[in-house]
Order: structure tokens, then sequence, then C-alpha cells
């Protein structure tokens, strides 16, 4: 498990890594609009702090009924309900530093890192 307080590795060579599902702390929030979910915490590959954003009802994108869970309310039945949305998603590093060759087409900037997560905190 990774340390949650350790420095960003500004070091660490850009590398396409599937993680696994991971126990660190991950926080979710409604954005500001209420049309999606602020998913926050510690990369698990290079220790920066990444944030992506993610949209409620987007095709494809593991976002169905994100907002009803933030909220508090019922979860949806099964294992596609409103928690598992975010529990199922592969979420990757976005610490925002391009770190060393980190190809030119990358669609997320930070050490190639990808993830799932064990549980999203929501307090």
């Amino acid at each position: 498990m990774p340390d949650a307080t350790a420095p960003h590795a500004f070091d660490i060579v850009y590398a396409e890594q599937h993680l696994g599902t991971v126990t660190t702390r991950f926080t979710g929030r409604p954005t500001p609009d209420g049309r999606g979910v602020v998913l926050e915490g510690v990369c698990p590959g290079c220790q920066g702090r990444t944030r992506t954003e993610y949209r409620c009802g987007v095709p494809g994108a593991g976002t169905k009924g994100l907002m009803s869970w933030l909220k508090g309310e019922q979860a949806g039945p099964g294992p596609a309900g409103d928690a598992a949305a975010l529990l199922e998603e592969w979420h990757y590093c976005e610490c925002g530093h391009p770190h060393r060759l980190m190809p030119p087409d990358a669609v997320f900037v930070g050490c190639g890192a990808s993830w799932r997560v064990a549980a999203v905190d929501t307090a």
C-alpha cells in the first residue's frame, strides 16, 4: 500500500501500469455545478495529488446515478448501483506533472498509473 504522506515522486518515469484495486483514501464530492462528481486523492504510483471530474449520466463513463449516492440517497439496485459506479471505474493519475518519457499524445498528464478504488469517502 502506498504511503499517502510520502512526497510526490517527480522522478518516476511515465509508464502505463494497472495497479489493481488500491486501499488509498479517495474522497468524492459533487462538482460546483452539481452535474458530476470530483474524485480526489493521492496517486498510488507517484504519490502526487490527483483529481478527476466525472460527469453524471455520460454513457460509458461509469457515472450513472453518482449524485444520488453523494447526497446519501438510496443506492440503485444491484452492482450497477450508485456507489458501485466509482468503485468499478478505472481511475488514472492526473497529478498534472508530465513525468519523464510521457508520450505527447497522453490523455492524462501524470505518471501513467491506473487503478480502482476500494472505497470512496464522501465526508
